[in-house]
């Protein structure tokens, strides 16, 4: 997100959990065998469980940032090299069960909304703040879309 540009409203954020994000791996079941293939082979990755992993591991990250960011006024994201963060994150879900991972996902999405939910609606007008939720909410949907 640019300097400029408009805030994400709360509705927004938990709109974008609450319908895009639930389900996800239900959507993608009910895929053929053939169109699960060719999402994940456009999403780059080799299963499910790697991508899920992929997505929770940022929201880990996201959450853990906005906590710092409530809690000092001067936290800013660290830089990232977002290969080797991607790479760790598809590693450390690699050897859990497909059904643990999703398990593990829909918990995560449930500590995002309640983020987004106990936010304080100046801690949501804050640029740092509203832009980390939109990478991770927002934009990652646009990303990973599987409608």
């Amino acid at each position: 997100m640019k300097m400029g540009m408009p805030k994400i409203t709360r509705e927004q954020f938990l709109d974008r959990l609450q319908n895009d994000w639930q389900n996800y791996a239900g959507r993608f079941y009910r895929l053929s065998p053939q169109a699960q293939k060719a999402f994940l082979e456009k999403q780059g990755y080799a299963n499910l469980a790697g991508l899920l992993g992929h997505i929770v591991a940022w929201w880990q990250d996201g959450i853990m940032m906005v906590q710092k960011m409530r809690g000092e006024a001067g936290f800013a994201n660290p830089e990232y090299d977002v290969d080797l963060f991607n790479a760790r994150a598809v590693e450390r879900f690699g050897g859990l069960d497909e059904a643990e991972v999703v398990r593990i996902y829909e918990t995560q999405r449930q500590a995002m909304i309640d983020l987004v939910s106990g936010l304080a609606g100046a801690e949501l007008e804050n640029e740092r703040i509203n832009t980390r939720l939109y990478y991770e909410i927002i934009m990652h949907w646009d990303e990973h879309p599987l409608v």
